[in-house]
């Protein structure tokens, strides 16, 4: 992994690790902002993937869908889902909704980011060919005061084959009474008032579900209590919203000075002691030389190339313990030796390698598998925070685990030798390869029992990473063990 420490990839690191300080800086004054608003909806199949859909159903005989609703309007919304029935002539578009009465309608309130997946079992009683089963979105618009046609709509091609039952509709959809439907709509703009003033509207918006639920039950009594409890909250919601707005800016301030200078403290400090790290590493391995003195035009490479001449042996750790003798300071000396290594000038011969494959798995040589599973063990582990400032170990090293990991093990896979790719070309192959592979992996993953969530994609990408890392370092050891052999090792 000492690839790593070349100029070129630590540059481009530093480049990325601005930018992302950048990204993240602009997310903290645009917090609470959406630039792009929208709203989702979907349709899933019956064990709950895109896909597998019937295509062939039963009059009277009912059939199960799963309906997908997504809110990231950036604020709360009451959602209204239309179920109709039409058929090859029907018409609908963004605009212009179904003509047609619904044969089921739904109800819920998604605070910002929330996802609703609800069951629906299904029956149709008109049989026919090329039936078109239709799911329209509507909203609750504050100033129209009424619910609008919100352009998203989603559709089945189904046939419905008739019973020899003759089964017959045997009921509508509930038709909620005004005063309910004005009582709710009195409750969702609470939720929406003491959302404007900062606070945690989603013990409300539970509340207010509940009560939806209750009403087209023809539990009014039961929704009319909910509600009333719900608009007794917004005022202690909304003022302990207005205290942790004004809290969470000052700690928002701190916090991100605090990143800034411990970033700009950790790279003063880092920028020398990484290379010390790497003789550490390094510290038994003897140094010889492998070119002549007079190709080596550096002053100080070749002060540092007249000593490792003038003594039989010389380990890296003699080299950098010795650093007032080449007039430089220690890091300068492992940086120079680093370099030297990966231009070819000098080459480090381990007195102790190691010679079986367990032993290679344990040795320094192997350093890159065990940091792929220190960083994967850390991304499982933030996983689970979901706070400031903890979230942001999540954010970074989510970003390692997806966008890094997966294509560094198949580089690493690959081409296990250091010459095969220059250290800028494993980088960028690492990054590209890793937005390939992880599409690859939801795809499969779609057509499985467990589906796109959260703890599959996590436990595929973490046993693909180790896989091709275990591989890797098979291939490593492979190529290792020949060196030692040609060296006179057994």
């Amino acid at each position: 992994m000492s690839w790593v420490f070349d100029d070129e990839v630590l540059a481009v690191v530093l480049a990325v690790v601005v930018v992302g300080f950048v990204f993240g800086f602009s997310q903290f004054i645009l917090s609470g902002r959406v630039v792009e608003p929208f709203s989702a909806l979907g349709l899933l199949g019956p064990n709950m993937k895109i896909g597998d859909y019937p295509r062939e159903v039963v009059v009277g005989v009912s059939f199960k869908l799963y309906l997908y609703v997504h809110n990231f309007e950036g604020r709360s919304v009451y959602y209204r889902i239309l179920v109709k029935l039409g058929d090859r002539n029907s018409t609908i578009s963004s605009v212009k909704p179904l003509d047609s009465n619904p044969i089921m309608e739904f109800r819920r309130i998604l605070t910002h980011n929330q996802t609703w997946i609800y069951p629906l079992n299904i029956t149709l009683y008109d049989p026919g060919v090329n039936k078109r089963l239709v799911f329209e979105m509507w909203i609750y618009n504050e100033t129209s005061k009424g619910f609008s046609y919100h352009g998203r709509w989603n559709q089945l091609w189904i046939n419905v084959t008739a019973s020899p039952l003759n089964l017959t509709s045997t009921g509508k959809p509930i038709v909620l009474p005004s005063e309910v439907e004005d009582l709710l709509i009195k409750g969702f703009l609470a939720v929406r008032r003491a959302e404007d003033s900062g606070g945690d509207v989603s013990v409300m918006v539970s509340i207010l579900n509940e009560a939806l639920d209750y009403a087209q039950m023809e539990g009014y009594v039961e929704a009319g209590n909910l509600v009333e409890e719900v608009l007794s909250m917004e005022g202690e919601v909304s003022r302990m919203g207005l205290e942790n707005r004004n809290r969470q800016l000052l700690f928002n301030v701190v916090l991100f000075g605090a990143v800034l200078g411990g970033s700009v403290g950790s790279y003063a400090y880092l920028r020398r002691r990484i290379w010390i790290f790497w003789s550490r590493v390094k510290s038994n391995c003897i140094v010889k030389c492998s070119v002549r003195l007079n190709e080596v035009e550096d002053k100080n490479c070749r002060r540092i190339l007249e000593f490792i001449r003038s003594i039989k042996e010389v380990t890296v750790e003699e080299l950098v313990s010795n650093s007032g003798r080449f007039k430089l300071r220690d890091y300068e000396v492992a940086k120079a030796l680093f370099n030297m290594v990966r231009d070819d000038v000098i080459f480090l011969e381990d007195p102790n390698p190691p010679l079986k494959f367990h032993e290679y798995m344990l040795s320094f040589y192997n350093l890159d598998f065990w940091v792929t599973v220190t960083l994967l063990v850390l991304t499982i582990i933030s996983i689970q925070f979901s706070q400031t400032p903890m979230v942001l170990f999540r954010y970074v090293f989510g970003s390692i685990f997806v966008l890094f990991l997966p294509g560094y093990s198949l580089i690493e896979a690959l081409y296990p030798k250091k010459k095969d790719l220059t250290p800028l070309e494993r980088l960028a192959l690492s990054i590209g390869l890793s937005l390939a592979l992880v599409p690859l992996v939801g795809l499969v993953l779609n057509y499985t029992p467990w589906g796109i969530r959260l703890t599959p994609i996590i436990i595929s990408l973490t046993l693909l990473t180790l896989i091709l890392m275990f591989l890797s370092s098979w291939r490593k050891y492979s190529y290792l063990k020949l060196s030692f052999t040609a060296r006179g090792f057994e």
